[in-house]
């Protein structure tokens, strides 16, 4: 099973941050590209990363719970998105 998801356009530059905590679980959170800090966002991370990618609520619960579940890898996940819009198709 798959999902489409958005990417980022020009226009409202909405990326996906995504953490990696040092317990090995992930979160993620969809912000303004000029939101995104350049220190931690979340206190107990490993490594955050942007994702071109802009999901909607329920798309977004279905990557972290993909990631979480090891269906989904950071890389492959970053592999994806784009800043010109259009759609990627995530591997769920």
């Amino acid at each position: 099973m798959g999902i489409t998801v958005n990417n980022t356009t020009a226009d409202s530059t909405r990326v996906l941050l995504v953490g990696e905590m040092m317990d090995g679980s992930f979160d993620a959170k969809v912000m303004a590209e000029t939101d995104v800090p350049y220190t931690k966002y979340w206190d107990d991370e490993l490594e955050q990363r942007i994702v071109y990618l802009n999901p909607d609520p329920e798309q977004l619960k279905a990557i972290v719970a993909a990631l979480n579940d090891r269906r989904l890898s950071l890389d492959a996940l970053q592999d994806l998105g784009g800043s010109d819009g259009g759609t990627s198709d995530l591997p769920l």
